[in-house]
C-alpha cells in the first residue's frame, strides 16, 4: 500500500495534473489553493521553494497575478512520485 505524499508534493502534483507544464498553460497560485483547499500564501510559498529549486517557473500576468507551471525537470520530479 501507497503512502499518502508530503503536502509539497501534492502541489506539484497538482500542477502535473492541470497539464500545468508550460508557460502559457501556467496556473494562479489562488487557483491550486482553491482545488487543494489552503491558503494561497501557503501555496505560493511551496511554489516559490520549488522555483528555487528549478522544479517550477512563474511569471506576472497582465492583471499582476502571479502564475506558475512546471519546467521539464519538474515533471520529471512528479512522475517519479509513482514510482
Amino acid at each position: 500500500m501507497r503512502e499518502e505524499l508530503p503536502f509539497p508534493e501534492k502541489v506539484l502534483q497538482t500542477l502535473h495534473n492541470l497539464c500545468s507544464t508550460a508557460a502559457d498553460l501556467a496556473r494562479r497560485g489562488e487557483e491550486v489553493a482553491r482545488i487543494l483547499q489552503r491558503d494561497q500564501g501557503e501555496i505560493e510559498g511551496i511554489l516559490d521553494g520549488y522555483k528555487s529549486e528549478g522544479f517550477a517557473e512563474s511569471f506576472m500576468d497582465s492583471e499582476g497575478k502571479k502564475r506558475y507551471y512546471l519546467t521539464g525537470r519538474g515533471i520529471i520530479k512528479v512522475c517519479s512520485l509513482f514510482t
